[in-house]
């Protein structure tokens, strides 16, 4: 009886699926409770991402502290604009607006004041290589009205191409997509003995693999393998979008960093004002004194509406432009010129004055030059 009712109570399987069900179900609750915990984790691990990106975004501060345009007299040519990050964490720059157009491309300069330099050819920065304004430091960045053309060369030597029956590949050093990969760029191939330019019918550039390739007799070149090559490559760059800026015309620049935030400066020229005076002086000589005229150039009543001037330079020129006497290098704020009334006529003054900020303005652009007539 002991071995049948042992058989029995082992056969019995009353009790096995409400404890495969308890079972489970503690599974189901351990596995729940890992999902949402996982959940849990994930979603606080966005909202500190998100409140860490938002609070880089309110933390970045830039300042744009001075600009030096460069203008040929009418308008301006090119603007190095100095910025500073006022923050702790480095800023990145995407895109340039001045009077609401855009510069596609821009360089900066180092520390040492030469322009970035980028796998050996001068840094180009835009949308997709954007300008790094370093951590509580400034940087420089060169703004230029006309296109940016950078140019590059390299020589091919062709020790390698002892029969120039078959094709000769050569892999070049200097390739544009080095540094600025995909842009289109010219190139011409001449021959280092006797500088003539290669015709493109005896050659082939592959720019993914970077590469050139002189294709031998058997493939219809014609050049030869006993004399080096030198290729010389000419990139273009659109530089800004807009029309000429008039230097008498205040800038708005407008920086757009990476975290779509703007920085705004406006500059404003200052407003150059000249008078001329004479004043009479007597001179002693030994035969008793004579009495001699002279100029006086005063522009202290120039004014800079947002800030200070900080330079006065004056061009002189004698019978109506024909002599020049200065050539804006006649520094200060009230100046003696070395002429005299009496031997010099028909003189014309101009006045060029920088504010703190870099703007600068002439006199001929706003009221015309001063002329003195006799």
């Amino acid at each position: 009886m002991a071995g049948k009712d042992m058989n029995t109570f082992l056969r019995d399987c009353r009790g096995v699926s409400v404890m495969f069900a308890t079972l489970l179900l503690i599974l189901i609750t351990i596995i729940a409770a890992s999902g949402v915990a996982f959940m849990v984790s994930t979603m606080q691990k966005e909202a500190m991402d998100r409140e860490s990106h938002q609070a880089a975004v309110r933390s970045e501060e830039l300042r744009i502290v001075s600009i030096k345009p460069s203008g040929n007299g009418t308008t301006w040519q090119s603007i190095d604009m100095t910025v500073l990050n006022l923050n702790t964490a480095d800023s990145y720059i995407s895109s340039i607006r001045l009077n609401d157009a855009y510069f596609m491309n821009c360089k900066a300069y180092d520390a040492l004041g030469a322009y970035d330099v980028y796998k050996g050819y001068p840094a180009v920065y835009n949308a997709k290589h954007r300008v790094l304004i370093p951590a509580t430091k400034a940087k420089t960045i060169h703004l230029n009205f006309s296109d940016i053309v950078v140019t590059g060369a390299e020589a091919i030597p062709t020790a390698g191409w002892t029969n120039n029956s078959t094709d000769f590949t050569y892999e070049l050093k200097s390739h544009p997509w080095k540094a600025y990969y995909g842009e289109s760029f010219l190139y011409d191939v001449i021959d280092a003995t006797n500088s003539t330019i290669i015709t493109k019918d005896n050659l082939t550039i592959d720019n993914e693999s970077q590469t050139i390739t002189f294709l031998g007799n058997d493939s219809g070149g014609s050049l030869s393998n006993t004399t080096d090559y030198e290729i010389f490559y000419t990139i273009d760059f659109r530089s800004f979008i807009g029309g000429p800026q008039l230097e008498q015309d205040p800038l708005k620049i407008e920086l757009i960093t990476s975290y779509i935030n703007i920085f705004k400066g406006l500059f404003t020229p200052p407003m150059p004002v000249a008078e001329i005076q004479f004043k009479t002086e007597v001179l002693p000589t030994p035969n008793g004194t004579i009495t001699r005229n002279y100029m006086i150039l005063d522009a202290s009543d120039s004014r800079d509406s947002d800030g200070f001037i900080t330079g006065y330079k004056w061009a002189v020129w004698n019978e109506n432009g024909a002599e020049v006497l200065y050539n804006y290098n006649l520094s200060g704020m009230v100046v003696r010129p070395m002429i005299e009334p009496n031997y010099h006529h028909n003189v014309s003054i101009d006045l060029m004055i920088t504010d703190d900020t870099g703007m600068t303005a002439r006199l001929s652009q706003v009221s015309g030059n001063l002329t003195v007539l006799s």
